[in-house]
């Protein structure tokens, strides 16, 4: 029995619908222009150096020390911010929108190896917060020199119990 090439063209077709749908059903709110998210999340790097961790944030087009609260509490920074949007457009005049704005907010667990003592410095530049948080001190491996002798010297402490025990043994 031979098959019917149509057939088989008209069964790709539905499947490719199929898909179609369910790409659409799985649609992030934020790619629809009416919608706005409730919260965003900047993309950041996070980094080590021999004295420090860096976080390094992209958040262009806020103004950091208005619209920025940066937090550790131990090991864990906390960023918050908010981006607003500045311009008089509504969202319907765009064709297309992919800057976030609103809420944000990021957590980062760090190694627990920060130094208590020292506080962390943050500082912005073009559109990047970096913030350099300090490592404690690691107390560097101390070294032992064993020092050689031809013949080891047994010695015996002093121990009056143990004169008695002598005398006895000998007596």
């Amino acid at each position: 029995m031979k098959s019917n090439p149509n057939r088989l063209i008209d069964h790709f077709f539905q499947m490719q619908k199929e898909i179609d749908r369910l790409f659409d059903d799985f649609r992030e709110p934020s790619q629809d222009l009416t919608t706005e998210t409730t919260h965003w999340r900047p993309p950041m790097d996070i980094y080590e150096t021999v004295d420090s961790f860096v976080v390094k944030i992209e958040i262009a087009g806020i103004e950091p020390s208005e619209d920025v609260k940066i937090q550790l509490n131990r090991n864990v920074l906390t960023l918050k911010g908010y981006r607003q949007d500045r311009t008089d457009l509504k969202k319907e005049h765009y064709h297309q929108a992919e800057l976030n704005y609103g809420p944000f907010e990021r957590s980062i667990v760090l190694p627990n190896i920060l130094a208590e003592d020292v506080a962390p410095v943050a500082s912005y530049a073009n559109g990047f917060l970096e913030i350099h948080i300090p490592k404690a001190k690691v107390n560097m491996p101390k070294e032992i020199v064993v020092q050689a002798k031809k013949e080891l010297e047994v010695g015996v402490p002093e121990n009056p119990e143990r004169k008695e025990l002598d005398d006895d043994i000998e007596g």
